[in-house]
C-alpha cells in the first residue's frame, strides 16, 4: 500500500465514469528539464507539440510553454501550426510542419507564417516556385539519414548539392534536420550509424544548422555529439521516455491522471475465467471488480493481461494495487481487488488508471506506444477534464 493517491469526489465526476487531470505546470517543468541541458551545451530547446501534445491539449500547453521562454515549436501538420499561430500570434514564433507541403498548402503556410518542413525535391520545387510569385519564403529540410520514411535520401541530397542555389533561389533554408529510428535505444549503434549518414550529407551540402537530437538523444547519447543546434523534445515533455527504466530525469514529472469508476465486486471461484474469450483462469480464490474504462476511451486492449501473454498491467485503489486481469473490452476492464480492504471499497469507488502509482511510461512500455496517452487525452464527451489547477481551486462538496 502507498499514501500517495490523489481524492477525487464525487461531483468531479459528475455524470461522467471517468475524470481527466491535466498538470499543465508540469509540462513546463519538464521541458525546463530539456532547457537546461540544451544551454549547458549552447543549443536551443524547441518544443514538439505534435497530436494535441500528446492528449495535453495544444491551447492551454502552448502559452505556458511560450511564458517559460519556448519560442520554437514543431507541429506535424498544417491544420496544427494554424491553430497554434492563433494561439500565439507573436513576431518572434517560429512555427515548423514535420508533416511537409501537402498538395495546394502553400497559400495557407504563406498567410500564416509557417514554415515547412520539406521533405523531397518535388516539395522542394513547389514551395520554391510559389515564393517566386509571393515573396520569398524560409524553409527547413528532412534529411532522411536512413530511417526510409520522411526526408532526402541519397540521391536527393546529391542534386539539391549540385543545385541548391537554383533549387532554393527564393528560400530561405534555416536548418537540416533528420530523426533518429532506433527509439527505443536497443541498439544505440545504430544512432551513430545514421550520425555518418549525416556527415556526409552535411560534407555536400552548403552549411547549415543542424537539429538531429529528439527525446531519445537526450536522454541515451552524448549531448556534445548528437544535440547540434536544436533538439525538439516531444514525448519528454508529458514525461514520457523510450522506456520505462530511461526518464529524461529523476526530476520529471507526471502531467496526466486519469480516474475511473468502479462497480459490481463480486466474488469468482479459483479455475473460473475472465472476460471475453476465456482468455485468464483465477489462480486462486478472488474478488474482481469492474472498472469502467475501456478502448473505446483509448484504455489500449494491448494492455490487456491474459494466461498467453502476461503483461503485468494494474491500477490502484486509495493506495492498494490492483492488477487488471482479463481482455479490455469497450467500455469496461475487469480487476483483482481481493488484497484490497472491505472498508476501503467501501468508501472510494473509483481507480486510478494512470497517476502517481500508476506511471504511463510503464503502461507505454508494456504496450510498446504512447498511443495510450495521446488516445487518454482524446477531448470527448465521455469525460470530466481539468487541468490540475482548475481541479485543485474548485470548492468540492465531497
Amino acid at each position: 500500500m502507498t499514501q500517495n493517491f490523489r481524492h477525487i469526489p464525487d461531483e468531479a465526476f459528475g455524470s461522467k465514469a471517468i475524470v481527466r487531470i491535466r498538470d499543465i505546470d508540469a509540462v513546463v517543468h519538464n521541458y525546463n528539464l530539456f532547457k537546461a541541458k540544451a544551454d549547458a551545451t549552447g543549443t536551443i530547446c524547441a518544443a514538439v507539440l505534435k497530436g494535441d501534445v500528446y492528449g495535453l491539449q495544444i491551447k492551454d500547453v502552448a502559452p505556458a510553454l511560450y511564458n517559460a521562454g519556448a519560442r520554437y515549436f514543431f507541429i506535424e501538420e498544417l491544420g496544427e501550426g494554424i491553430e497554434l499561430r492563433g494561439l500565439l500570434p507573436y513576431d518572434n514564433i517560429h512555427i515548423y510542419a514535420l508533416g511537409g507541403l501537402l498538395h495546394n498548402e502553400e497559400a495557407y503556410f504563406k498567410r500564416f507564417d509557417i514554415v515547412p518542413c520539406l521533405n523531397s525535391l518535388e516539395q522542394l520545387k513547389r514551395w520554391n516556385s510559389y515564393c517566386k510569385n509571393h515573396g520569398k519564403g524560409s524553409a527547413i529540410i528532412h534529411l532522411d539519414t536512413h530511417m526510409n520514411r520522411l526526408g532526402f535520401l541519397d540521391d536527393e541530397v546529391l542534386e539539391l548539392s549540385e543545385n541548391f542555389e537554383i533549387l532554393t533561389s527564393h528560400l530561405e533554408i534555416e536548418f537540416y534536420i533528420s530523426h533518429f529510428f532506433d527509439i527505443k535505444g536497443s541498439d544505440p549503434s545504430n544512432c551513430y550509424k545514421q550520425l555518418d549518414v549525416l556527415n556526409d550529407y552535411r560534407s555536400k551540402l552548403p552549411f547549415r544548422p543542424v537539429s538531429f537530437a529528439c527525446t531519445d538523444s537526450v536522454i541515451l547519447l552524448d549531448n556534445k555529439i548528437f544535440n547540434f543546434d536544436m533538439i525538439r523534445p516531444g514525448i519528454g515533455l508529458v514525461g514520457g521516455a523510450p522506456n520505462a527504466n530511461s526518464p529524461i530525469s529523476p526530476d520529471a514529472r507526471h502531467t496526466m491522471e486519469v480516474y475511473a469508476k468502479i462497480s459490481q465486486i463480486k466474488t469468482v471461484k479459483q479455475g473460473e475465467t475472465i472476460g471475453y474469450g476465456g482468455a485468464y483462469k483465477t489462480k486462486r480464490d478472488i474478488r474482481l471488480a469492474l472498472v469502467h474504462i475501456g478502448y473505446k476511451h483509448g484504455y489500449l486492449r494491448l494492455l490487456s493481461e491474459i494466461d498467453s501473454n502476461p503483461k503485468g498491467v494494474y491500477m490502484f485503489i486509495a493506495g492498494y494495487k490492483i492488477p487488471v486481469i482479463g481482455k479490455i473490452s469497450s467500455g469496461a476492464t475487469t480487476v483483482d481487488v481481493t488484497d484490497v480492504p472491505e472498508e476501503i471499497l467501501d468508501k472510494y469507488h473509483y481507480a486510478e488508471v494512470i497517476g502517481p502509482n500508476v506511471d504511463i511510461k510503464f503502461l507505454a512500455d508494456i504496450s510498446g506506444c504512447y498511443d495510450i496517452l495521446g488516445a487518454l487525452g482524446v477531448v470527448n464527451s465521455r469525460i470530466s477534464d481539468y487541468t490540475l489547477d482548475a481541479f485543485n481551486n474548485k470548492n468540492w462538496n465531497s
